[in-house]
């Protein structure tokens, strides 16, 4: 099969001991049936160790209330690993960064954003961010029972070129006209497929020259801003369930973050004047901040884009990223405060502390979804 891996994939490597943000705390560690087989195969006061730490309550399981993980010795490491070998730990535990999306004719590979360490590679590598292409074998199951060929290239090649432009956006104007286009080619494929009419290509909402960016790389349209959205929509995420006083002790670096928000010792939230103003002010000192968030909206896209291939959900799918985009940003305007400067790790670490939270539970994607989709009034 062929093989599509984000060209940083291989040279990632498990911070293990040295991480800020260890995997071993803040997450529900499911276990597959071949684990739980596993582990009872095992004898004695060991395999009552595993056995007693398993929860099976709704879902078989160890870490149920997201503390830390059992097994997690004084010294940041798997004790399980280093007793039994890789192996043996759990298939998630193994996996982790690592996410694939078997589409059948070809698998991809990445990493997942929730890990620090995939986080900080990623900022170092966004620039030459690109797709390696091999032949091997699938290391996942097909997410999709789509075989509409033609909708899949459709797709495939939209979401290239809707990369290629964020990879050009260097300034927020530019930035948040590209959000702008893309949001609106979700929109119309969206309103096609309702139809059961063929979906367009992201080229039939692009200007001269396959590139709606003018030649002054900027200008707008005259539609609601993308990025970033007024405090009224940040006000909404955070009196969701996004928020929650455990996060304190689940994602220590979120609840951080959350608290600078209902904190805002420098009023930067106080009227949407006064955060565009700290926007501008976060962009001016950080002349990198541009590039990193349309890198991390196209990594968005490479991961998620396709999920409309299944369930033909557009709007959503696109639209989740620009949610993310923004609260990324306003987390960075936070932390930086007025100084308004941000290091790499420190964005390494909102990156990572935010999608642990955002990514993964379906109740606050939704919520997510929803408020988003009241804001902009559709």
């Amino acid at each position: 099969m062929e093989i599509r891996k984000i060209s940083f994939y291989d040279k990632f490597t498990c911070l293990a001991g040295d991480c800020r943000q260890t995997c071993c705390h803040g997450w529900m560690i499911p276990l597959t049936p071949e684990d739980r087989e596993r582990f009872r195969e095992q004898k004695g006061l060991f395999k009552l160790s595993l056995l007693s730490r398993m929860s099976s309550k709704d879902i078989y399981c160890f870490n149920k209330g997201s503390g830390t993980c059992p097994f997690l010795n004084g010294d940041g490491l798997c004790s399980l690993q280093l007793k039994k070998g890789h192996d043996f730990i759990p298939e998630a535990c193994r996996m982790f960064p690592r996410f694939y999306r078997n589409y059948r004719a070809f698998e991809e590979r990445f990493l997942d954003l929730s890990c620090i360490g995939a986080a900080s590679l990623f900022l170092e590598e966004y620039a030459r961010m690109t797709l390696t292409v091999s032949e091997g074998e699938p290391a996942s199951d097909p997410c999709t029972t789509n075989d509409d060929e033609a909708l899949l290239n459709i797709l495939l090649d939209s979401r290239e070129k809707c990369i290629e432009m964020l990879m050009e956006a260097h300034d927020l104007n530019t930035l948040s006209y590209t959000l702008t286009r893309i949001d609106e080619h979700s929109a119309a494929a969206q309103a096609v497929s309702l139809k059961g009419g063929s979906i367009p290509g992201i080229s039939a909402f692009t200007e001269s020259g396959g590139s709606f960016i003018n030649s002054s790389g900027s200008g707008r349209p005259d539609t609601t801003e993308l990025l970033p959205l007024n405090i009224s929509f940040f006000d909404k995420i955070m009196d969701s369930s996004f928020y929650n006083i455990r996060l304190k002790f689940t994602n220590p670096a979120l609840y951080r973050l959350c608290r600078l928000y209902f904190d805002d010792p420098e009023g930067m939230l106080s009227s949407n004047e006064r955060f565009l103003q700290a926007v501008n002010g976060f962009f001016d000192k950080n002349k990198e901040a541009a590039n990193h968030l349309a890198a991390y909206y196209a990594y968005y896209l490479y991961l998620y884009y396709l999920k409309s291939y299944e369930d033909y959900s557009f709007v959503k799918n696109t639209r989740l990223g620009i949610v993310h985009l923004n609260m990324i940003l306003m987390f960075a305007v936070l932390h930086a405060g007025s100084d308004a400067v941000l290091s790499t790790d420190d964005m390494a670490m909102i990156i990572a502390s935010y999608n642990r939270r955002a990514y993964f539970n379906e109740e606050i994607v939704s919520e997510l979804y929803d408020v988003i989709a009241e804001h902009l009034g559709t």
